[in-house]
């Protein structure tokens, strides 16, 4: 494997978007102008190619890995079974940070510290690495080509595509890294990023807060990842992942994954084996906007569309599912930890959906659709499902960056606006686009055949066999799904044409007060003969590749086979080792949610149950805001408490603001007052007295008077021959 070209030249997939990044940023300014997207076109597109190309090579090597035993066979699951053999290898880059003597590597003091620190920077590259690099760069190149269109005559395009690139290049650092510290790097990066990207607007005081809110409740859960990668290397004496190889007790996930090293570990490193997954959940929480620290996402919609997209689909929010995939060693060992994790996703997807009910912002009922999605992904991981986990998080990206960037065409054409209730019937106007959002919104809903009807049902399906209660609250939560999402579409694009009046100095494409700055229109390839066209061909070509992955995207697990993308993320070490562990620590385990078995076999009953929820939704949503819409006004009127509770999202961030920020606020107040007043006060303190002296020999000895001195001299003389005279005698 290592002698594939993607394997070998695999640091020019993220050096290429951070290179055309440097060039958008550095001479976009002055040279490049409104051609800035090339760099990021190049740089991301040739990225693609080379994920792409690595993911094909390893489809040619599918099989041919080794088989992996760090536990010995006396106490190895998969040694039981023939043909689950890892697919792996490591890119050596360069040696990062090393402190120590090398020769002390992997060994601990005399009181169990670890005696030596290395951090490479290189790549490890399996089965879930290729498959989230094709999401990444995949999904992330028709966006950028998107933003071409939607971001035309800014004035600070350069600038929109220097952050694009930054963060396709934090992104994929954090799924390439091979150890934990280059996993941060990229963590933090796309962090970064999201705030310059969510800020892109500056000048709106509501983009500068929710950039602010997003990097601050992030920093929440970053401090506990920051704990968690500190007590990893604490424990195991590495940040590697998989350390010399898959097969070696090595690396973090090795090392978690042997028994013999664990039992040999003292009292209080167990305790901290124990809660290093809880350290690492908190930080996938915050990326992945989870309860509690979700508040940011649907506040991240001040930013540009195309942001939405990528943050909502291929990148930032996917962080946390990937990583306690990689990490599924750390997380299978501690069956708190697992059901902590599914709990806390199952909580989300309700909660989340439960508020889209009720929101009338397109882009609104789209991010809370994203952390009720994101809870269904959480959930499957929590569950022993990381293939349908991982399933998801692929299928979602299609429709989810479909869904996003057909709401800027709306937004594009409807002068800006955002709210439903505004408009109707707009299948006229948008055609194209109408067709588009329709599939997206039938591979949201989980309609039969399309790509969301064979992910979410493989996770309902794993949550009712292994925790039935959290499996029949996402049952509902997808008939809430389904009602929801036609909802936005029975109100938008079906009904009678209303189209909102653009204001008098907009021509037709202007900005209200919601999206001042966001709604755009691609003038220099939209007009002809005087005519604007609200669908150009740069924003109409990646809906329409997209709408083909969120139709078809679903039959590359169905039926689970083991050369389907189970089969192949079955090969991953991650999820070998995760099964394994999984396996001695929790019980018995269905090795088909890892893709280690398949029989092929269609569950008929679950995939009706799921098809017949689904239409139930769509059907609710089509008598109430299609065929019957003053009716649902109705209902919502004859019970105002619930409505309104629900629209004003069940008063979060108001709680949030009262409990925490005021709070918060007070104690800096109070500490600004002690520092000022008491710690400033006694400092001062020291310099007014000499100053008080002065000012009293000011006026008592130095007053400018040639006796005066003369006598304080003599006087000084005097004294000091008294003292003489008195120290001989």
């Amino acid at each position: 494997m290592a002698e594939l070209f993607s394997v070998k030249y695999s640091y020019l997939i993220p050096l290429l978007p951070l290179f055309g990044a440097c060039v958008s940023g550095f001479l976009g300014a002055k040279w490049l102008k409104q051609q800035s997207h090339w760099p990021i076109w190049l740089g991301v597109g040739i990225s693609a190619v080379l994920s792409f190309i690595l993911l094909f090579g390893m489809f040619g090597l599918w099989g041919n890995g080794e088989e992996i035993n760090p536990g010995g066979p006396e106490v190895s699951a998969v040694a039981k079974h023939e043909g689950h053999l890892a697919l792996s290898t490591t890119s050596k880059w360069y040696e990062w940070a090393r402190a120590g003597d090398e020769k002390n590597e992997g060994k601990f003091d005399a009181e169990g510290n670890p005696s030596f620190f290395r951090a490479r920077a290189g790549a490890f590259i399996d089965p879930l690495t290729a498959v989230m690099l094709c999401v990444v760069t995949g999904i992330g190149f028709f966006i950028t080509v998107y933003s071409k269109g939607y971001m035309a005559g800014e004035a600070g395009y350069f600038r929109f595509f220097a952050f694009l690139g930054l963060f396709i290049f934090a992104m994929t650092i954090l799924v390439m890294g091979e150890n934990l510290v280059m996993l941060y790097l990229g963590w933090e990066g796309v962090g970064l990023c999201s705030y310059l990207l969510i800020g892109y607007y500056y000048e709106k005081p509501s983009a500068r807060e929710a950039a602010k809110k997003a990097f601050i409740v992030n920093r929440v859960g970053d401090f506990g990842f920051g704990i968690g990668i500190m007590l990893c290397f604490l424990i195991f004496g590495t940040v590697s992942f998989f350390g010399d190889g898959p097969n070696t007790v090595t690396g973090v996930l090795t090392k978690a994954a042997d028994p013999h090293f664990l039992g040999q570990l003292a009292p209080w490193q167990q305790r901290c084996v124990y809660w290093i997954p809880f350290c690492l959940m908190l930080g996938a929480f915050g990326k992945s906007a989870q309860f509690p620290l979700y508040v940011w996402l649907p506040d991240a919609m001040e930013g540009p569309t195309p942001v939405s997209a990528l943050i909502h689909a291929a990148t930032m929010v996917t962080a946390g599912v990937y990583m306690i995939a990689r990490c599924s060693t750390l997380f299978y060992q501690n069956s708190d930890a697992v059901m902590t994790v599914a709990a806390i996703g199952c909580f989300t997807a309700l909660l989340a959906a439960t508020i889209a009910l009720r929101q009338f912002d397109l882009k609104k009922v789209f991010a809370y659709s994203t952390i009720s999605q994101l809870g269904f992904m959480f959930v499957a991981v929590g569950v022993l499902a990381p293939v349908a986990g991982v399933f998801h998080l692929a299928t979602h990206a299609f429709f989810k960056a479909l869904l996003f960037l057909s709401s800027g065409v709306v937004m594009h054409a409807m002068a800006g606006e955002l709210d439903m209730r505004k408009m109707s019937g707009l299948k006229r106007v948008l055609p194209i686009t109408r067709w588009c959002i329709l599939i997206g919104c039938l591979a949201l809903a989980g309609f039969p055949l399309f790509s969301g009807f064979f992910s979410k049902d493989d996770i309902v399906g794993a949550a009712l066999a292994r925790a039935p209660v959290i499996g029949v609250i996402l049952l509902v939560t997808a008939f809430m799904t389904a009602y929801y999402t036609f909802r936005l579409y029975f109100r938008v694009f079906e009904g009678p044409l209303v189209v909102p009046e653009p204001p008098a100095d907009a021509h037709g494409h202007g900005h209200d007060a919601h999206a001042a700055h966001d709604a755009h229109a691609a003038h220099d390839d939209s007009h002809a003969n005087g005519h604007h066209s609200h669908e150009p061909a740069s924003m109409m070509i990646p809906l329409i590749v997209l709408a083909i992955g969120a139709l078809f995207a679903g039959w590359l697990n169905f039926p689970e086979r083991v050369n389907s993308l189970g089969g192949f993320l079955a090969q991953s070490p991650s999820y070998v080792l995760g099964y394994e562990v999984a396996s001695r620590n929790i019980g018995q385990i269905d090795p088909g949610r890892f893709g280690l078995e398949a029989s092929g076999k269609i569950e008929w009953g679950g995939l009706i149950m799921g098809g017949v929820i689904s239409i139930l939704g769509i059907g609710v949503a089509l008598y109430l805001h299609l065929l019957n819409r003053g009716l649902a006004d109705k209902l919502a009127e004859s019970i105002p408490v619930l409505p309104k509770l629900i629209e004003n999202k069940f008063y979060v961030d108001e709680i949030y603001q009262a409990v925490i920020v005021e709070p918060l606020w007070s104690l800096g107040r109070f500490l600004y007052a002690i520092d000022r007043y008491v710690v400033d006060g006694l400092v001062n303190m020291f310099g007014w007295i000499p100053q008080l002296i002065g000012f009293a020999l000011k006026l008592t000895i130095h007053r400018g008077y040639l006796q005066g001195y003369a006598t304080t001299m003599l006087f000084g003389v005097m004294v000091v021959l008294l003292l003489i005279f008195l120290h001989s005698r």
